[in-house]
Order: C-alpha cells, then structure tokens, then sequence
C-alpha cells in the first residue's frame, strides 16, 4: 500500500518530468493504473467458445463443466461472459448455452482481483447520503451500465 506522501511524492515527480498540473499528473498516473486493470478484464470478458467440449474452455478456467440440457440431454457450453453486478466489481455472469437445443442458463461467480471496472463511495442527494457507484473500464460491454468513454464522449444524453 503506498502512503499519502508516497502518492504526493510520484505526482510531483511526474509533474517535475512533463510540465503538467498536480491535478492533471495524477488523472493521468491513475489513468495509467487503470489500463492494466482495464487491459485485464477486457481479457476476462472477450474470448471465443470452445467448438468442442473436449477441449479447455478458453475463458481461463474459471466455467464449470456444462450441465446436461433437460430438453434434449445434450451438453451445455460456456459462451459469454458480462459483468454480473451493478456495484460489486468483482462479479460476472457467466452464460452457458445448450449445443442441441436453445436452452440457456447463467451462473454468477466472483472472480477475485479481476474486476469490470472500480466501485467508488460517492455523496448523493440533500440528505448527503452516501451510495457506492462502479465505474466501468473503458470498452467493458456491462449490461446494465455504459463503460466511461462511451459516458464522456456523450455528455448530452443525461
């Protein structure tokens, strides 16, 4: 864990070496921490299917084996993978679909230091209430929330 002075310490570096502001080197250094974090979940959420069963699912094996399908007893196969939550960002939802039939289920699992974005405490309201909000990485497809670029690059659609 770095401390406060660490942190302050880095920034002046940075603005020492390119001549930015305070507030701007340290968007910039978190954005640069952010990319590799970024960088990952897209990993985690863009893959191809297996076209066979017989071979390890390229999700990073983390699926479960497919459940046989009720309908027409054929297997099923992992295929997509979403963020599975509106506030906990290590939550995805994994969908399985069947290879026999249009059956299709969804599990939720947690993967551990492999977030879709970075949930925030943010102040809301007059009562000054305070509410966790996610933030989704940059190009991170969430269902239910729009990835940061997409957010800034449309500021009149609120």
């Amino acid at each position: 864990m770095t401390t406060n002075r660490g942190r302050k310490d880095v920034i002046r570096d940075r603005m020492a070496a390119t001549g930015e502001s305070y507030n701007v080197a340290a968007r910039n250094l978190k954005a640069m921490k952010d990319m590799g974090a970024t960088r990952e979940a897209l990993l985690v959420q863009r893959w191809l299917p297996a076209e066979s069963l017989d071979v390890p699912c390229p999700c990073g094996g983390t699926c479960e084996p497919g459940e046989t399908c009720d309908r027409c007893h054929a297997r099923h196969r992992h295929v997509k993978r979403y963020p599975g939550s509106v506030t906990e960002v290590e939550v995805w939802a994994d969908r399985y679909e069947c290879l026999g039939c249009s059956a299709s289920y969804t599990l939720t699992v947690h993967l551990a230091g492999r977030p879709w974005g970075v949930a925030e405490t943010v102040v809301q309201g007059g009562a000054a209430e305070e509410v966790v909000r996610a933030r989704v990485f940059p190009g991170v497809a969430h269902p239910l929330l729009r990835a940061e670029a997409a957010a800034e690059s449309r500021p009149d659609e609120d």
